[in-house]
């Protein structure tokens, strides 16, 4: 990774085949606390959260683990801690810290 990116591995502890990974730009000093990843559920929109897990090898990576995901939008679901915005649709919420 280069100073302006990180891997983020997401990981599925009961469906280890959903495990993925991506490469991010540096939003801060220290990584983000959760992710939040646009997806489906039973063919509705909805979104998957990840919270931070592992942030040992941070600035070159973090894990970070699926709790749950929730029916809707994330235009729809913005809570103020979540401020930033991914090409990919992911979003960022606060630090680590």
């Amino acid at each position: 990774m280069s100073e302006e990116t990180w891997r983020a591995a997401f990981v599925h502890p009961q469906h280890p085949w959903r495990d993925f990974q991506r490469t991010l730009p540096v939003c801060g000093e220290v990584p983000p606390a959760a992710i939040r990843r646009p997806g489906s559920l039973a063919g509705m929109p909805a979104f998957d959260v990840y919270l931070l897990s592992d942030s040992s090898p941070w600035p070159a990576a973090s894990t970070y683990t699926y709790t749950q995901s929730v029916l809707g939008d994330l235009r729809d679901h913005r809570p103020p801690e979540f401020s930033i915005d991914l090409e990919d649709d992911a979003v960022v919420s606060g630090s680590a810290e």
